[in-house]
């Protein structure tokens, strides 16, 4: 709930930042509460979205989401998008402030894709390789006092991961809008976007 409360204002940026034409279903991976959804189904009356999370997360958002009124077009599906199988027939998949980043995953992202489907992937992303973003260094020393290896990705490997996963470019920019430049939210986010 502090989450869902915190990026309330990432949620309705990026709301009005992407262009969700053509979308009628879309999975939130590593959702958590599912403020991004809620606010995306605000605003886009035919769209439904499943959030993708672990168990306690999920009921938690369930809460929110029935809270809102929005229930029947925001569900929950618990798991360890990791290690689980991903629900399949998206038109977009949508990876916001996780940082989890690697091959594996992005391949199941694919299948789970419907035909010419999108993946966008949003987060503050290293600027260089073994460099944390400013404002990720509590997170990188919490990282690698669990692990010596821990480091955030960079824009580069990301692509690449993609790009070997299959999936074409179709853009990428910072994300800002004119109605909240700069937010303390938004500030360094990258948007990545792909195609299947």
């Amino acid at each position: 709930r502090m989450l869902y409360e915190l990026h309330q204002p990432l949620a309705d940026e990026l709301a009005g930042f992407l262009d969700l034409s053509g979308v009628k279903r879309l999975m939130d991976l590593g959702g958590g509460s599912g403020v991004i959804s809620l606010e995306m189904v605000r605003r886009n009356p035919k769209l439904t979205a499943v959030v993708v999370d672990i168990p306690n997360v999920c009921i938690a958002g369930h809460e929110i989401a029935t809270e809102n009124a929005l229930e029947d077009r925001v569900t929950y599906h618990p798991g360890n998008f990791l290690h689980d199988d991903l629900p399949l027939g998206f038109d977009l998949v949508l990876e916001c402030d996780v940082d989890v980043y690697n091959e594996t995953l992005f391949r199941k992202v694919k299948s789970a894709l419907n035909p010419g489907g999108r993946f966008v992937i949003v987060d503050q992303l290293a600027p260089a390789k073994g460099v944390a973003p400013p404002s990720r260094l509590h997170w990188a020393f919490e990282g690698s006092m669990i692990s010596p290896e821990f480091m955030f990705s960079t824009k580069e490997q990301i692509l690449e991961q993609l790009k070997n996963a299959g999936f074409q470019l179709l853009s990428e920019k910072a994300l800002h809008s004119e109605s909240a430049p700069g937010t303390r939210f938004t500030n360094g986010m990258v948007v990545i976007e792909v195609q299947k």
